[in-house]
């Protein structure tokens, strides 16, 4: 099956549509939020929603990114899909279940021990129900993606998005249900369209066959296995500076630092969008032997990816104090310092971002996970030295420095790892001339 050009800029566009969508609706959501649940509100919010985050890396168990792939893979096979489809949908309810049992149950310790804020165990409770839908929508929406059918990938991420955008701000401004409000808003879409949403893909799900073939099930979880850990270190790269600022500091801090961290990552969205394109492109090439192709595309995607994310960079460097100073209220003023320390490693990074499923779609899985494992640690250590001494400030120096470093060894590692395939490219070539 052939993709034009121009289903490329399609795929593109909706891949944008869907990723700005979801980033607007969070965004209006948290400074609605903030200015109406103040720093500490807000900042209580954002570590119920940090685990959230951080329960769905681990729900899905890297399925989606895997259905991504073999679906890519066997596009003209419709019978194999099938089978895979199957069997992920099999394994995300499954690790789905398992890991919101594992986050009901650890509430307390979370709440109580860790972040010392009794009222978060309830709020992790009610997240931690969500994660079996969580499990499944992701899996359909991987599925989508591996089929490159971004239009329908698109509007269920909108409608998704939009509803808990509606029920959030429902349940805090007309029934004044305060932070459960704004997490239960959170939870119920994820039911409904966790639900609802296998739907889109009933002709690939067939749960007899996926059960009877053991092989599309050890695959698909040996590879959601290396993309789950991989992906939940990247995470955790991008968050652990919000959980240790909740674990040194006061949830106001929480808050205050959540707004910097919202306007830094207005830089990952076109990267973000052209990634959902460049991995089902990067699967199918490989898969035809075309790792030139591949890295003429890597390679080209990064460098427009820097320069535009560079120009976003500087507008919201300049914009971005009005901004504060004007919608939100004065509890979040020191929000401005650690924006500005975060834009410089969030602009570093973005082209990373755009081509970060290279490795996966090689099957090489490994290999991001080694980096991810490197960078986190690197990252915490960072964080636990600095928070002390510089607070907020701290924790954006740390996670700037974790996402420059991060770039820095992707970099090296994918120069590497293109220069053995195309060595072995060669040599293949010289067998079959001979």
């Amino acid at each position: 099956m052939h993709f034009s050009f121009n289903k490329v800029i399609i795929d593109v566009q909706w891949a944008l549509i869907s990723i700005i969508t979801s980033s607007a609706a969070h965004f209006l959501l948290r400074i609605i939020l903030g200015k109406e649940l103040g720093s500490e509100g807000l900042g209580i919010y954002t570590l119920a929603f940090t685990i959230y985050l951080f329960g769905m890396q681990f729900a899905a168990f890297g399925i989606g990114s895997a259905l991504t792939k073999y679906v890519a893979e066997f596009i003209d096979n419709q019978e194999k899909i099938k089978i895979f489809v199957s069997s992920g949908m099999i394994s995300s309810i499954v690790t789905g279940t398992l890991m919101g049992v594992f986050f009901f149950l650890l509430a307390p310790f979370i709440a109580n021990s860790f972040f010392h804020i009794s009222e978060l165990e309830t709020l992790i409770k009610i997240v931690a129900f969500s994660y079996p839908f969580i499990a499944i929508q992701k899996a359909v929406l991987g599925t989508l993606n591996g089929f490159r059918k971004m239009n329908y990938y698109a509007t269920l991420s909108i409608l998704y998005n939009a509803t808990i955008v509606g029920l959030s701000l429902l349940f805090v401004l007309v029934f004044r249900m305060g932070v459960y409000g704004a997490v239960i808003g959170l939870v119920i879409p994820t039911f409904f369209f966790g639900f609802l949403s296998p739907v889109l893909i009933h002709n690939f799900i067939n749960f007899d066959k996926s059960l009877r073939n053991k092989t599309a099930l050890k695959v698909t979880t040996v590879f959601g296995f290396y993309v789950v850990l991989s992906s939940s270190l990247s995470f955790l790269n991008t968050q652990i500076d919000t959980v240790l600022l909740g674990f040194f500091l006061r949830p106001s801090d929480v808050g205050v630092y959540a707004i910097a961290v919202l306007l830094a990552q207005i830089i990952t969205l076109i990267p973000s969008a052209i990634q959902r394109v460049t991995a089902p492109v990067i699967a199918k090439d490989y898969a035809n032997g075309e790792v030139k192709k591949i890295r003429l595309m890597i390679f080209t995607t990064m460098k427009k990816t820097f320069i535009f994310s560079l120009i976003l960079g500087v507008f919201i460097l300049i914009f971005g104090y009005f901004f504060i100073d004007l919608i939100l209220t004065k509890d979040y003023a020191n929000s401005y310092i650690p924006l500005m320390i975060l834009l410089v490693g969030y602009i570093i990074y973005a082209p990373y971002i755009s081509v970060a499923f290279t490795f996966g779609g090689m099957g090489k899985v490994h290999i991001p996970f080694r980096i991810s494992a490197f960078i986190t640690i690197l990252n915490i250590v960072f964080n636990v030295l600095l928070i002390p001494h510089f607070g907020v400030s701290g924790a954006a120096i740390a996670s700037s420095l974790s996402l420059i470093f991060g770039f820095i060894l992707f970099s090296i590692v994918l120069h590497m790892v293109f220069r053995e395939e195309l060595k072995h490219f060669t040599a293949s070539c010289r067998n079959e001339c001979n």
